[in-house]
């Protein structure tokens, strides 16, 4: 089926800084329009004061919905993708959505600061949802599908495997990769990119840098936004005497997070939980060694390339940081290859697939 119009929900895009979810969606819309997939743009109304952050993507092709009311109503829309927490209950079309993780209801994050009862339930509800009216579900990685099938015994006919992809780094030249943005001295930090949050594991990184005789020759640079649990992070920082050690950025562009990775000794990843692990690949793309936790999607995106620690235990990914040190060209260039494998050209053609799939099936 030719010329397909898909309604994508993107509220998640309107952050102006995106990461993770916000990436995702950058991408695919990117790459889909590329292909020559005709989209159009849907967000949720009272978002509307952010709406200059969609304009770049948008070419007129916005559209706003609010519960089940949507702008312009009468215009077809051949298929849906909910990409986000806000769901596009478009009844005249087959609809899918992307899920990322289902970290909060796995036994291994049962533990202080990462979820509430709360949460968890409106994550629940949702999913219950967004699951009893969807068609098809992306899942990100394995791990993802394999919870969706046993924690809310989704059928596995019904879900689709689509990785994601490194970031792209644009305006990237030779110059760029090894300029010095924030007086780093190259190859003398570890570097941690994501959400600075209790949730990614930060408390328990911090203490395994403390411990380790490398605190005092490098430093750890934490590259993200501040998220849940920043007076912890900030106060167990001060406790460990690690003021003059530990550098916090901001949300770093992607041209100047390429320099940040290429000049890293290694990523330092040790998380509790992933649907899928961008920075992985993005470290193993930037050429340097990288440390994952053991539990999760991270060993899946990783390939087997990478140091695994449990991330639960201060003292292996303190010994995992030193072991780091170690890792050979051979394996950096190993896993350069493997992660050539990934790209968002290729999500963007297995994302058509699935609508072309289930368009013939409706």
């Amino acid at each position: 089926m030719d010329n397909v119009t898909v309604g994508l929900e993107v509220t998640g895009l309107l952050n102006s800084k995106p990461t993770g979810i916000g990436i995702y969606i950058k991408n695919l819309l990117i790459h889909l329009t590329k292909i020559n997939v005709n989209v159009k743009l849907f967000y949720k109304i009272t978002r509307i004061k952010n709406i200059n952050n969609l304009r770049n993507y948008s070419n007129d092709n916005l559209r706003w919905h609010y519960k089940n009311i949507y702008n312009p109503f009468n215009k077809k829309i051949d298929i849906i993708h909910v990409t986000d927490n806000t769901f596009l209950n478009y009844r005249r079309s087959p609809i899918i959505c992307t899920i990322y993780d289902l970290a909060v209801f796995k036994n291994e994050t049962q533990i202080k600061y990462y979820t509430s009862s709360n949460h968890k339930q409106k994550i629940s509800k949702y999913i219950k949802f967004a699951l009893s009216k969807v068609d098809a579900v992306i899942a990100i990685s394995d791990t993802t599908k394999n919870d969706l099938i046993e924690l809310f015994n989704f059928p596995e006919n019904k879900i689709r495997v689509i990785s994601l992809a490194p970031n792209e780094f644009i305006n990237v030249d030779d110059n760029v990769k090894d300029k010095n943005y924030f007086e780093l001295k190259n190859k003398e930090y570890f570097l941690f990119v994501g959400d600075i949050s209790v949730r990614k594991n930060i408390i328990n990184l911090l203490k395994a840098f403390s411990i380790n005789n490398l605190s005092s020759d490098f430093q750890l640079v934490l590259a993200g936004s501040m998220g849940m649990g920043k007076d912890l992070i900030k106060k167990t920082i001060l406790d460990l005497n690690l003021n003059s050690r530990v550098k916090i950025l901001n949300y770093v562009p992607n041209n100047i997070l390429y320099s940040l990775y290429r000049n890293a000794a290694g990523l330092v990843f040790p998380t509790y939980y992933e649907g899928f692990g961008i920075p992985i690949l993005e470290a193993m793309k930037c050429k340097i060694p990288f440390l994952i936790g053991n539990i999760g999607a991270a060993p899946e995106t990783a390939g087997g390339y990478g140091i695994k620690v449990s991330p639960f235990s201060v003292e292996e990914i303190s010994e995992g940081i030193k072991s780091l040190l170690d890792t050979t060209d051979f394996q950096i260039e190993t896993a350069f290859k493997y992660a050539n494998k990934f790209s968002w050209e290729k999500n963007a053609i297995e994302t058509n697939k699935l609508y072309q799939e289930i368009l013939g099936n409706y």
